[in-house]
């Protein structure tokens, strides 16, 4: 998927590219978009480790890059995200699968920001999930920007400014 976007994921190329018959793809994945679906939630780190903001936040962007810093795994998620956009019931499996995941990432890292003294008992949670995932996904994957140290900084500063709010 990764080198020819969704149209082009099939089942055999995705079981001679892991060694195994296909039967043994479609016993886990029975559907090309469950295979696309898995394969997009495979990007989905663990949570983020720190302490504070400022550390969960690093480690979170860090991991983000690790994942979606190359262009297939970021053509590969917009492919996936596009699917689900336009069927309810990809849009269901993405959500359970990559966004729930990703929004335990955030919700960790206010966690750890409450522990710290950083962040108000009732933060926007949601507000914060889509800030984050908006801001990463259209700085890297739209603009095709870094994630620079300068960046960091400035979106460190806005985690810690939504997290000090309450809902």
């Amino acid at each position: 998927m990764a080198d020819g976007g969704l149209s082009n994921l099939t089942v055999e190329g995705t079981a001679q590219r892991a060694g195994v018959a296909k039967t043994t793809v479609y016993r886990r994945y029975p559907t090309k978009l469950d295979l696309a679906v898995a394969a997009v939630a495979a990007l989905v780190s663990a949570p983020p480790e720190g302490h504070n903001v400022e550390e969960s936040t690093a480690a979170g962007m860090q991991a983000w890059e690790q994942y979606m810093g190359s262009s297939g795994s970021q053509a590969a998620f917009l492919a996936v995200a596009a699917a689900a956009a336009a069927d309810p019931e990809v849009h269901r499996r993405f959500s359970e699968t990559v966004l729930a995941p990703v929004r335990e990432n955030v919700l960790a890292t206010i966690h750890a920001a409450q522990e710290s003294g950083e962040a108000s008992d009732s933060p926007p949670v949601d507000l914060i999930f889509d800030v984050t995932i908006g801001t990463l996904i259209h700085r890297q994957v739209i603009r095709q920007e870094p994630l620079t140290a300068e960046f960091a900084a400035q979106f460190t500063d806005l985690l810690r400014r939504l997290m000090a709010l309450s809902s």
